[in-house]
């Protein structure tokens, strides 16, 4: 079973980075592949608006060093997405993610939008922030949680907000490292 993570912290070593290690971590002890995809590290594009994945449903046109992540989202057992809040929304890495992943979003046949993710992948979202109410960005986070995971028809398993961070580095948190380590297990389902 392979989980993969996309992080989309420019930040090899800030919160969210020390966070999807942790998740990664759990679920190379519940058995798991793992690979994480730093977005800052590798060159990927944005969306060109073709809309070529309208009718090559499932695959995006533009081919960069994100393309084969994209088709590997199709054979994982599931994935992680994190990223930390700057100014005030979500980090410019994620922001091309997402859009790339339009992709996998071909037409539905009554309208809307379909999956080109096949069903039984389990989700997992993370997001660093230094504002120290949970919820001051519920609302990006649940549009991130959407796009780039329920809305695919996967299940999410779990969330881990890191509030406050300017204050309680995740690395200085071990209550969170270990929630985060008993995420990773849920990505397998184990626990």
């Amino acid at each position: 079973m392979h989980i993969m993570a996309f992080n989309g912290s420019p930040r090899k070593n800030g919160n969210t980075s020390t966070i999807i290690r942790a998740i990664l971590e759990g679920a190379k002890s519940a058995g798991a592949e793992t690979t994480e995809v730093v977005l800052d590290e590798i060159e990927m594009k944005g969306c060109m608006g073709c809309l070529s994945c309208r009718k090559n449903h499932g695959v995006c046109a533009r081919q960069d060093a994100l393309s084969p992540y994209l088709e590997d989202i199709k054979e994982s057992a599931g994935i992680i997405v994190g990223c930390p809040i700057y100014m005030y929304r979500m980090g410019g890495q994620i922001k091309l993610l997402v859009d790339r992943m339009y992709s996998l979003y071909p037409p539905g046949r009554e309208g809307g939008y379909g999956t080109a993710v096949p069903a039984g992948k389990t989700y997992g979202l993370v997001v660093s922030q230094g504002a120290p109410d949970p919820d001051q960005y519920k609302r990006s986070i649940r549009w991130l949680a959407g796009m780039t995971g329920t809305g695919l028809g996967m299940e999410e398993v779990g969330r881990i907000i890191h509030a406050d961070s300017y204050e309680r580095p995740a690395k200085d948190h071990p209550e969170l490292l270990a929630e985060a380590h008993r995420l990773g297990r849920r990505m397998l389902r184990v626990e």
